[in-house]
């Protein structure tokens, strides 16, 4: 066996993970809302990206089936990364796909909703005790998933990610954390390709 092949490092763990292009219509066509990394965040730091991130413990809980709509027929696992999505998105974005009372929330409701970021992020607040809580629904019913990537196993960091898109909510308007990401912006395909 060569030297080489004695020092080589196995692939990195993949970790599961969700994300989600929310895109609207807007007068110069449609518009995806994206999120400029924090530069010391360790993966992608810096880059432009739609908001997501790793599935969290409490994604996996089992009252969450009782809680989201449109997940008849999901597996343990659809499921699980559906609330990843929806959870992430609204900590990296401020934008909310759930419902009160069968009606998407508004945009005045999900800013009353925004001091709960945080403590979802770091996990101190499940996400089945922040929707019992406030009587609310995740829209999983809302999500069209169409993509699913592995990251290659050469690099340090390795996800496995589900890719979703949904609307908008109409007059959320979206604004990024001010900490995994330092800036935020609607943009159309061609001006995200065009970023340097």
């Amino acid at each position: 066996m060569s030297a080489d092949n004695q020092t080589a490092k196995p692939p990195a763990r993949i970790i599961p993970a969700a994300t989600i292009l929310l895109v609207r219509d807007s007068d110069a066509g449609v518009e995806a809302f994206m999120v400029k990394r924090h530069h010391q965040i360790d993966f992608a730091s810096g880059a432009l990206v739609f908001p997501g991130g790793k599935l969290a413990k409490g994604d996996s809980d089992a009252r969450l089936r009782a809680l989201i709509d449109g997940a008849d027929g999901f597996s343990d696992e659809e499921l699980a990364l559906a609330a990843c999505a929806i959870r992430e998105a609204f900590e990296e974005s401020g934008i909310l796909l759930a419902r009160r009372a069968g009606a998407m929330l508004t945009a005045a409701e999900v800013d009353a909703l925004d001091g709960y970021r945080v403590p979802l992020n770091d996990e101190s607040l499940p996400l089945a005790d922040f929707l019992e809580a406030h009587g609310l629904r995740l829209a999983a019913d809302t999500l069209v998933r169409f993509a699913r990537w592995v990251t290659p196993d050469m690099m340090p960091k390795r996800f496995d990610t589900w890719f979703f898109i949904a609307a908008a909510p109409e007059g959320q308007l979206g604004a990024h954390d001010g900490y995994e990401s330092v800036d935020s912006v609607w943009v159309t395909p061609e001006q995200a390709i065009a970023e340097p």
